[in-house]
């Protein structure tokens, strides 16, 4: 299920629930390729309930304002990548190489297939501001438990903080991945998954 559409309606759910629940779908998934491609200060709610084929008003029977819509759309990005990034490792092996391969390779499928979402959040340009943050911070925990672990068995250079070195991980991997994301005719796939592997100090 894609970030842009949260909520899955019940078999069993009321018409009008359904209807409702649709409603809000339709919005977070117009929302996110607007915010993606104009920016939060470029897009009204008018313009976000038009996309989604329903009236201004109805825009307010579900959302405050366009910024609590784009709230929620950062909020649902944090869940859905921790919980990938945690299927990820739980699914590799033991190994640091595997570990890392995993990791690095869940983040790169989430950006290709939430492709707008990356962009809203760390493409040139974005107005995520700390939202942003908090994905990043989602990013920093396992990374940084993952180099301690590193450290403490002595298989990284000699000096290195997992803590500073997580930091910049994080913040690189997320201007690359917006970065591909925006033209993926600049690099491969692989050559994305490959070169981040490579970067990051906890690589064999």
């Amino acid at each position: 299920m894609s970030v842009a559409e949260p909520h899955v309606i019940p078999a069993g759910e009321s018409a009008p629930a359904r209807s409702r629940a649709d409603t809000r779908r339709r919005l977070l998934a117009a929302a996110t390729e607007l915010f993606a491609r104009e920016g939060l200060h470029g897009v009204t709610s008018a313009r976000i309930a038009r996309a989604a084929g329903v009236a201004t008003g109805t825009f307010y029977l579900h959302f405050r304002d366009k910024r609590e819509l784009f709230r929620e759309i950062v909020l649902a990005t944090v869940a859905e990548l921790r919980a990938r990034l945690q299927r990820a490792i739980e699914g590799a092996g033991n190994d640091a190489r595997s570990q890392l391969l995993a990791r690095t390779r869940a983040l790169v499928d989430f950006a290709e297939q939430n492709r707008n979402l990356v962009l809203v959040l760390f493409g040139r340009g974005h107005e995520a501001g700390a939202l942003g943050e908090d994905v990043l911070d989602a990013l920093i925990p396992g990374i940084e438990e993952a180099l301690r672990a590193r450290v403490a068995a002595g298989e990284t250079s000699p000096g290195l903080h997992p803590g500073v070195a997580a930091q910049a991980i994080a913040a690189m991997t997320s201007r690359v991945l917006a970065w591909w994301v925006a033209d993926p005719s600049r690099a491969g796939r692989e050559a994305v998954i490959e070169t981040l592997c490579r970067m990051h100090p906890a690589h064999p």
